[in-house]
């Protein structure tokens, strides 16, 4: 399937803005996968060219899915890359050798509405109309795929706070009526998000020391630094199951892997306040968030979590073997 240069296709003020990847970064997907890719084959109007990167999957998913979807580019890499290395390696593709202006960074287990590339491309124009001529990223309003009228995220925000990044109007019933235009963000949740090839070239990818997690607010922030906007479209919709191969939303895994994040973004971004919140939050209020999460069966979580923190403090890294070991409990 080629890019659609029909000029009246919305969001096609040249050929150029249709000149759009699809990145689907799988990692033992299986289902979840053949979803998301049979939600891109089944977009109206602009429709991308999908590129599947796979971070060394034993399930023989990739196989199936070059069974399954013709006109498929596959790219393989000899281990787990973590979601920041893995599409970064996409990226660098898609922008080369496939003559990418647009990227779209999809996790495995989502679902795209038929119109999202429609109105994410078509608010670029829009956001052009109005002067931003450096536009970094754009992202769909996420919704929860077996709760599709709660909002999983709206675009992502960075305060001190508790848990140091948001999820803006996470948990919160879809909201109805008019349609709102593009609005600015700190950064766009890499579940999914539409990258410029602008960006690329200025800012560059992700940062790979994250592996997996904040790697998305670190990109946001850089692309600011930059003068790059981010925006949020929530007339654009894609649908989240939340990540299997950690253990879903509130998984020992990903509050693990999140904690050891944190301290590393804010030795990268922080400042006084932001580290206060921090050891107000996540350190201090510990023991009550552990009494909560025993409450609800979550306190395997929470002890991950007060692990993480002070993992993180002590210099570690989330990697291939992290990611793998919370993959295995979780299975």
């Amino acid at each position: 399937m080629t890019p659609n240069s029909d000029s009246s296709q919305p969001g096609s003020d040249s050929d150029s803005v249709n000149r759009v990847v699809a990145i689907v970064l799988n990692w033992n997907g299986g289902d979840e996968t053949a979803q998301c890719l049979a939600s891109l084959r089944a977009l109206e109007g602009v429709q991308p060219r999908i590129l599947l990167a796979d971070n060394a999957s034993t399930d023989g998913s990739v196989e199936r899915m070059q069974a399954e979807f013709v006109d498929l580019h596959v790219l393989r890499f000899e281990e787990n890359l973590g979601y920041a290395g893995g599409n970064n390696r996409a990226m660098r593709h898609a922008y080369g050798e496939m003559g990418a202006e647009w990227v779209c960074l999809l996790n495995s287990d989502v679902v795209a509405e038929p119109e999202m590339f429609n109105r994410l491309l078509g608010a670029v124009q829009a956001l052009r109309a109005q002067g931003h001529d450096q536009i970094g990223a754009l992202g769909p309003c996420i919704y929860y795929r077996d709760q599709p009228h709660l909002v999983w995220a709206n675009g992502g925000c960075v305060r001190p706070t508790a848990n140091v990044t948001q999820l803006i109007d996470h948990g919160r019933r879809a909201a109805g009526g008019r349609v709102r235009g593009p609005e600015a963000r700190d950064y766009i949740p890499g579940t999914c998000l539409l990258v410029s090839r602008q960006a690329w070239e200025v800012v560059g990818g992700l940062d790979e020391s994250f592996f997996c997690y904040l790697e998305d607010a670190d990109w946001g922030l850089r692309m600011a630094s930059q003068g790059f906007g981010v925006f949020v479209v929530p007339g654009a919709s894609a649908y989240h199951a939340l990540s299997s191969s950690t253990g879903g939303g509130y998984s020992a895994g990903r509050k693990y892997m999140t904690a050891v994040n944190s301290v590393h973004f804010l030795r990268k971004h922080g400042n006084w306040r932001g580290w206060a919140a921090f050891y107000f939050y996540d350190v201090l209020l510990w023991p009550l968030a552990f009494a909560r999460g025993l409450v609800l069966g979550r306190g395997h979580a929470a002890l991950a979590k007060i692990q993480g923190v002070y993992h993180g403090l002590r210099g570690r890294r989330v990697n291939a073997s992290v990611a793998a070991r919370y993959a295995r409990r979780s299975s």
